[in-house]
């Protein structure tokens, strides 16, 4: 089960292919942004200390209060919605923004380099290639077509952000980590900060602890495994990009935060992580939409 199941589910589009804007004039945007520091790895740490790796995936559906549930949380310190324009559904005072680039059925975004440098301004330190590569309802791409994607809108930021691999899927086959190790193998000269992974297990094949140890054993055996094959991404760390037990129960959730998130914070190779509940009716918020589930309030730790 990967993650688009559950994202069609919660409403949240994560296009790779969509209807984008005329070309515009970049050239400007792009010297500016090459020309501003790189800063520190992402995240940046907020107000009040705290690992502050955790981020909230949101969507056009997610109301724009909902976001203030973890203002004052040293944890939850960045936003991302699958798209470049940010949106007003989360706080941009206390959270950063990623932008995902996203391209049309030419392989073209016309407004990435126009954008990007605004958030780079306005404090984004990091940029996701494309989501789900491998999954023919998400990106959708061929390696190769994925690459030519990388080449043109992500690698001309390197040296000014963090930049992801593109985010596959844990699937078999030609998916997940087989589509990532031919993306790299095609993308000559290109060059990455972090690893970025999506794991999702419906509950019907495995319980919170089997899905945790699941979740363990590709952090640390599985993903290292193909970093140390290829030098552009050894000793790299690894970014959670999205992740649940798709199907549990809210009690189940609750317990997936509980248990999981303490093990995430203190793994050093854990860069930072998004978990699929995110600013959803339901998920991290609760069906009437006035707090957070016991699921989302571990994930700002504001619990008592």
């Amino acid at each position: 089960m990967h993650s688009f199941t559950f994202l069609l589910t919660l409403g949240l589009a994560l296009p790779g292919v969509h209807s984008i804007p005329s070309e515009s004039s970049s050239t400007d945007r792009l010297s500016a942004a090459r020309a501003l520091p790189s800063g520190d790895l992402y995240p940046p740490q907020p107000p009040g200390g705290g690992p502050g790796k955790r981020g909230l995936l949101y969507s056009s559906e997610s109301n724009p209060d909902w976001s203030d549930f973890y203002i004052g949380s040293s944890y939850v310190t960045y936003g991302s919605n699958g798209d470049v324009v940010r949106g007003d559904e989360i706080d941009n005072t206390w959270f950063s923004f990623v932008p995902t680039i996203v391209v049309d059925a030419q392989l073209e975004n016309s407004i990435w380099n126009d954008t990007v440098p605004i958030l780079i301004e306005g404090g984004t330190k990091a940029l996701f290639a494309s989501n789900e590569p491998d999954n023919p309802l998400e990106a959708n791409l061929t390696p190769s077509q994925c690459v030519t994607v990388y080449q043109r809108y992500m690698q001309p930021y390197h040296g000014t952000v963090q930049l992801g691999t593109p985010a596959v899927t844990n699937g078999g086959g030609l998916a997940g980590l087989t589509y990532l190790e031919d993306f790299i193998q095609l993308c000559a000269g290109c060059a990455y900060n972090f690893v970025n992974i999506h794991f999702f297990i419906d509950r019907s094949e495995m319980n919170v602890t089997q899905y945790i140890q699941a979740l363990k054993l590709y952090i640390d055996v599985n993903v290292p495994a193909i970093q140390a094959q290829h030098d552009s991404l050894t000793g790299l760390p690894i970014a959670v990009g999205a992740f649940w037990l798709t199907g549990a129960s809210e009690d189940e959730a609750g317990d997936l935060m509980d248990e999981l998130l303490p093990w995430l914070d203190d793994n050093d190779n854990v860069l930072f992580y998004q978990a699929a509940g995110g600013l959803f009716e339901g998920e991290f918020v609760n069906a009437a939409g006035t707090g957070l589930t016991p699921a989302g309030t571990a994930y700002g730790n504001l619990g008592p």
